[in-house]
């Protein structure tokens, strides 16, 4: 997972920084559904390998689902932050 979590962190920053120079918003629902994948998926990759096992299992499965979901939530004010600057240097030089 951690593999997933460097890709979806480079093709964001890559992908703001590049959309913010053109001046084109079409890369927040992509960003958001792929980081709403990667929450979702690793999510059900840990809770099968819990299996029926409940409550100390089930407590870590939820702290893991709420730490990826604060590290998609960061992600994507960061990206939405980096592409306002992309946006507003390219419009402040002139392109």
């Amino acid at each position: 997972m951690r593999d997933i979590e460097r890709l979806l962190v480079a093709a964001n920053l890559s992908g703001r920084l590049l959309m913010g120079v053109r001046h084109d918003p079409a890369w927040f629902p992509i960003q958001l559904a792929a980081f709403a994948l990667y929450v979702v998926l690793a999510d059900r990759a840990l809770r099968r390998r819990i299996g029926p096992r409940h409550w100390p299992s089930e407590g870590f499965a939820r702290f893991t689902f709420n730490t990826n979901l604060y590290f998609a939530a960061c992600h994507i004010a960061l990206g939405a932050l980096l592409f306002a600057v992309a946006g507003t240097a390219v419009g402040i030089v002139g392109f």
